[in-house]
């Protein structure tokens, strides 16, 4: 007998000297499109020593072993992927694990010492007990962290969302998370409203809530209890009670999710008129501050947004090309000129046309520098509206952020930058005083994919770019980084020197097979035809019936000069 006890304590003795690591932080689905970088895993050394972690395994579908890395007693570590995302993105350290991917819907993640022995295992999910994206995670922009770090890491109901915003935006979200500290969570449930239970009455008597609220009854003296059950009032749009009547100290909670009068009484004390009524109002809908754009587009030193985490609605006109395939990225401008970017990794059920007029409701916040509204639902206001363009502009700065600029007269500084593969990539411009100018070209416009314009690559500066204005700057302060993104191919024009030819103008048809008519209410003295390369096609009188059927297909434009002016129009064969 002795000696059975002996084993049990030695058996137990090891399992309680081998539960040293607890699993304390998991981001298994952080707002990212298309990649994740932002995974990682963190453990809590619950002991009072620093605990080598060479050799332990860590293992989801597949196990990887630590290869180096420790953690002090008490402390935090994170294990990751990525470590050189995590530390550009969220700026903390963390040990890599290369074969690491935590599944989106759920999955068992577990530690072993190097011995094999089980240290800690977690089966998350997404669901049920589990926070979910409603609740802020799973994409939503926080991690799930274990409240209580003593607690059964196991159950789902321990586990919160983090509430700790790390000051970084992802994907148009914020990033909430702490890793390598502290978990920010609670799991204690707080109720909205308590109803005192003594003395044969409830105290307050009559409750008006809102829907969603929950209640707590405390019984604080006497034998009670709260019955409001459907075989007791038919006429409740729900039941709720906590059973049979019993001596205080209990408390009962109950979260009313229908709108509705409730009655409720005690069992006992009924005849004593020990009754009570809850009355659940309809969901009330917040009131959304209507702003100015040039309200909460002001920033601070490190070049973050004043007004960041602010819920608002601003109005502006579109300009730009929808940067995201599968959402809406552009920039807002309104009537004063002030402008701010927007971002949704959704269509909110908008059809993107420039010249829009739209009211958007989002969270303002920024991506790497460049500020911009979270957006969270779009309303159309109007179509058609004139577009704003800053011309001549001879610097990319904070001021030219979201704006839609015309640089003044450029050149390529390497042509090797140039992409035609159809995928995003950047290339540099120098203006004459030496400036340089970074255009990102978008791989959702219909600039990627097309051959490099000749104007522009040799000596001189003949040639001019428009596009809005960016910032990419993932280090504060956000001062830097600044770009621009042409919309369409029009948008890299050669310099004209004369002025614009004014009046109105049209091509048609547009695209053309054989005949290209031109009306203007302007007498044209001649015309030339460009490629899409800047070479020029044919020249000549002007007349109002231009034979183009030996063009081959692709974009051109159409100078029309007269008294020293020009009017440049495009055409599609």
């Amino acid at each position: 007998m002795k000696r059975i006890l002996l084993i049990n304590f030695l058996l137990s003795f090891a399992f309680m000297a081998s539960a040293q690591l607890v699993i304390s932080e998991i981001s298994y689905n952080p707002p990212e499109s298309g990649t994740d970088s932002l995974e990682y895993i963190e453990l809590y050394n619950e002991t009072n020593a620093t605990i080598d972690l060479a050799g332990y395994i860590i293992e989801d579908n597949n196990p990887d072993t630590i290869l180096n890395g420790s953690v002090d007693a008490g402390a935090y570590v994170i294990l990751a992927i990525n470590p050189t995302a995590i530390m550009t993105v969220l700026g903390v350290e963390s040990i890599e694990i290369e074969r690491i991917a935590t599944n989106n819907g759920g999955e068992r993640l577990a530690i072993s010492d190097p011995n094999g022995n089980l240290i800690d295992e977690v089966t998350y999910d997404d669901q049920g007990e589990w926070p979910d994206f409603d609740a802020g995670t799973d994409g939503a922009g926080a991690t799930v962290e274990l409240c209580d770090v003593t607690s059964d890491n196991s159950l789902g109901s321990n586990w919160g969302v983090s509430t700790n915003d790390l000051g970084v935006m992802v994907g148009g979200i914020s990033f909430l998370g702490t890793p390598n500290a502290a978990n920010s969570s609670s799991c204690e449930f707080v109720p909205d409203h308590i109803v005192e239970v003594s003395n044969n009455k409830f105290t307050p008597k009559d409750l008006i809530i809102n829907e969603g609220e929950s209640v707590r009854w405390m019984n604080v003296q006497g034998f009670h209890n709260v019955n409001g059950s459907l075989a007791d009032y038919p006429n409740n749009p729900e039941g709720f009670t906590n059973g049979n009547a019993a001596s205080s100290p209990w408390t009962f909670d109950f979260t009313f999710n229908v709108e509705g009068v409730y009655d409720y009484h005690c069992d006992p004390h009924v005849g004593l008129g020990m009754v009570g009524t809850v009355t659940v109002m309809g969901e009330v809908e917040p009131t959304i501050p209507v702003y100015d754009i040039g309200l909460v587009n002001t920033i601070d030193s490190d070049g973050l947004p004043d007004s960041a985490g602010v819920q608002c609605i601003v109005e502006g006109v579109v300009h730009g090309a929808n940067l995201s395939g599968s959402g809406l990225q552009f920039a807002l401008i309104d009537d004063s000129g002030d402008a701010i970017s927007l971002f949704s990794n959704m269509d909110l059920g908008y059809t993107y046309a420039e010249g829009d007029l739209i009211k958007v409701t989002g969270f303002i916040g920024h991506f790497n520098g460049l500020l911009q509204t979270s957006a969270n639902a779009v309303e159309f206001v109007s179509s058609g509206n004139d577009l704003q363009i800053i011309e001549g502009v001879s610097v990319l700065d904070e001021s030219t952020e979201s704006k839609l600029v015309q640089t003044v007269p450029v050149r390529f500084t390497d042509v090797s930058q140039w992409d035609n593969s159809g995928s995003s990539f950047n290339v540099d411009f120098e203006a004459e005083d030496g400036t340089i100018f970074t255009a990102r070209i978008d791989g959702d416009t219909e600039i990627a994919g097309t051959d490099i314009p000749a104007f522009g690559t040799g000596t001189t500066y003949d040639l001019v770019i428009t596009g809005v204005g960016g910032q990419f700057d993932n280090s504060a302060p956000h001062d830097d980084g600044y770009q621009m993104f042409p919309r369409y191919i029009d948008d890299f024009s050669t310099f004209l020197s004369v002025q614009e030819l004014e009046g109105d103008f049209s091509v048609y048809p547009n695209p053309v097979s054989e005949v290209l008519s031109i009306d203007s209410d302007k007498v044209i003295e001649s015309y030339i035809i460009y490629n899409n390369l800047g070479q020029q096609i044919a020249i000549g009188e002007f007349q109002d019936r231009i034979d183009v059927s030996e063009l081959t297909s692709g974009i051109y434009r159409i100078t029309l000069l007269a008294d020293d002016k020009a009017k440049v129009l495009t055409f599609v064969k």
